[in-house]
């Protein structure tokens, strides 16, 4: 992507991302491209295999509810039979008819009369419970089971007969020892005259029984359960005790079963009841004007998702462990030679140059890096030793020229001083004066050595001072610090003659003898040599604008040992100078610390 059409949200991600290392970044890209499409698809899937499954139950339950409605509805079409069989009873059409003005006698006579024509109809019913006869004052004219109801619960029944379509009303009655039992209550009319009604009918069948028989087939699925509610909620009959005969139980659910039924379409739904959901399916019972109605868990529908989930979790896993494998799998062949780099780049900010072998890997970006640096590393340690060479073929050439440029003006004074001095007096200045310039000449020109001991560049300067003592007689004294054989350090050869010549020329004072001295110290890994002498000193402000080069025998001057120093040790090392007018003229060199014994065992 061209870094010009990046916007700012991506370019602050990728900043959080550099955050994280490159194999966090592996890692976690291996999943989410790996873990996402599974997620994805297990969830789909598991929607998708819940809503069939739902729909497949909703029709089995629908199916499994329609034919139980069937056999409710055939039971209770039964017990509309016997009652019609009741009504057109001619002893119980005379007994109501005439029941004020039968004596106690007649009536029993007659009830025994009834049981005894009607016996056989009654006890072909397995769950019948009782039948009880009234007349229209709700005086009792017949009860085969002699049951109480207590709460005048016949009387508020009968009253609810009122008005029922097909003069049948059903509902369901408590007797005073407990037992439950569903009611059906008609109006009794008079066979001769069908506008007369002569008394109540009220037929109970026992609800254990009748839920036993019509339920015990049934099964909607584990905890599922089964019941048979009224208009207002209560509860008729079920297949659960948790669903006691009377009790209310979702009054809304009820309402909005029949709000679909009134829409002419019952359709099974979800819903939640005390905190669990439940898929809710319902069918119509016309012959009481009752809902049946299956409540079936979703914990049973999602069942048989749990080996689904199972093994969508295990694939998960496995994907997470093979996802895992690759990425630390392709970060260790971006990392490994990345940790090589890094090595490398390490050497290198020590100031090893040694080049790596060039990679033989395939041609990645991470082989191309390498050769870059490769070839980068070859050329930088062409260009440091071409760079080397330069400045040691500097430095030869300065030696040379150092050596080469012999002030011929010196040479002609020193000679001319000797030449004098030979004429006029015959002391032993003269073979002094002569030998120091012989040594002073070999040093000079036949000893090409850059770097020499220390010792030998004192004896230089004493061969030095002899020659200047000649012409300028006892206006200087030069005391050095002895060296010891196990002392002697390897210096840079005339780094002390341009010191002490600017403070002969320089720094006698008039008729005054001027002390120049010279010692040395050692401090950690250094050589600190002190050149110093008592003459009349100089402002070194004033010195910035003077040309202090001079006819001396270097020809170079004081700026050149500088330069020199630093040339062979590096900046860190060199020389500086105090002085102050009247106070004398301090130069202190610093060189690292090379002993000659250590350079001699060095080439053993």
């Amino acid at each position: 992507m061209d870094s010009g059409f990046r916007s700012p949200l991506y370019k602050k991600t990728s900043f959080l991302l550099r955050r994280l290392s490159i194999k966090n970044r592996l890692l976690t890209a291996f999943l989410i491209t790996s873990l996402l499409p599974v997620a994805i698809v297990a969830f789909y899937s598991n929607q998708i295999y819940e809503a069939s499954i739902t729909d497949k139950i909703s029709a089995y339950s629908s199916q499994t509810l329609t034919e139980l409605t069937r056999n409710i509805s055939r039971e209770l079409g039964q017990y509309e039979t016997l009652s019609e069989n009741i009504i057109i009873n001619d002893s119980i059409q005379y007994g109501l008819t005439s029941y004020a003005a039968l004596s106690d006698i007649d009536k029993n006579t007659l009830q025994t009369r009834i049981r005894n024509e009607l016996g056989p109809q009654f006890f072909s019913f397995s769950n019948l419970s009782n039948i009880v006869i009234m007349t229209n004052d709700g005086a009792t004219f017949f009860d085969l089971g002699y049951q109480w109801y207590p709460d005048n619960q016949l009387s508020s029944m009968v009253q609810q007969t009122e008005g029922a379509p097909r003069n049948a009303y059903w509902s369901y009655l408590r007797s005073n020892r407990g037992s439950t039992v569903i009611a059906l209550s008609r109006k009794i009319y008079s066979a001769e005259n069908l506008n007369l009604q002569i008394g109540y009918l009220v037929i109970t069948m026992d609800e254990k029984v009748f839920a036993r028989n019509m339920f015990q087939s049934v099964d909607l699925g584990q905890d599922s359960s089964v019941y048979i509610t009224d208009r207002s909620g209560a509860t008729i009959s079920s297949s659960t005790s948790s669903l006691p005969q009377g009790s209310l139980n979702q009054a809304d659910l009820t309402a909005r079963i029949e709000k679909q039924h009134e829409s002419g379409r019952l359709q099974s739904f979800q819903t939640k009841i005390r905190s669990k959901q439940y898929l809710v399916s319902s069918t119509y019972i016309d012959a009481a004007d009752w809902y049946l109605v299956g409540l079936i868990p979703h914990s049973y529908i999602v069942s048989e998702l749990g080996d689904l989930r199972g093994n969508i979790a295990l694939l998960c896993l496995l994907t997470l462990i093979l996802s895992s494998a690759i990425g630390l799998w392709i970060y260790d062949s971006i990392n490994s030679p990345l940790r090589s780099l890094l090595r490398y780049a390490k050497r290198i900010h020590k100031g090893r140059f040694d080049p790596i072998p060039k990679p033989v890997a395939p041609p990645d970006e991470m082989q191309q890096l390498t050769i870059t640096i490769h070839d980068m590393v070859t050329e930088l340690k062409l260009l440091i030793r071409q760079v080397q060479l330069e400045q040691q073929a500097k430095r030869e050439a300065e030696l040379k020229m150092l050596q080469a440029q012999i002030n011929p003006h010196f040479l002609f004074n020193t000679l001319n001083s000797l030449k004098w001095s030979a004429m006029l007096s015959g002391n032993e200045s003269l073979t002094q004066g002569i030998g120091s310039l012989s040594e002073l000449l070999r040093n000079t020109i036949l000893d090409r050595e850059e770097l020499i001991p220390l010792s030998k560049e004192m004896a230089n300067l004493r061969h030095y001072s002899n020659i200047q003592r000649i012409r300028y007689g006892d206006s200087f004294e030069l005391e050095c610090q002895p060296v010891e054989p196990d002392e002697d350090v390897i210096v840079p050869k005339f780094i002390l003659q341009p010191i002490v010549e600017n403070s002969i020329l320089h720094g006698a004072a008039h008729n005054k003898r001027i002390l120049i001295s010279i010692s040395f110290a050692f401090h950690r890994s250094d050589l600190i040599l002190t050149l110093s002498d008592d003459g009349k000193g100089f402002d070194p402000a004033e010195l910035e604008h003077k040309d202090h080069t001079g006819s001396r025998l270097s020809g170079i001057g004081i700026p050149n040992v500088h330069e020199r120093i630093q040339l062979h040790y590096g900046a860190a090392f060199g020389l500086r100078t105090e002085s102050a007018p009247g106070q004398g003229t301090t130069t202190v060199l610093t060189l690292p610390l090379h002993f000659v014994q250590e350079e001699d065992k060095a080439y053993v």
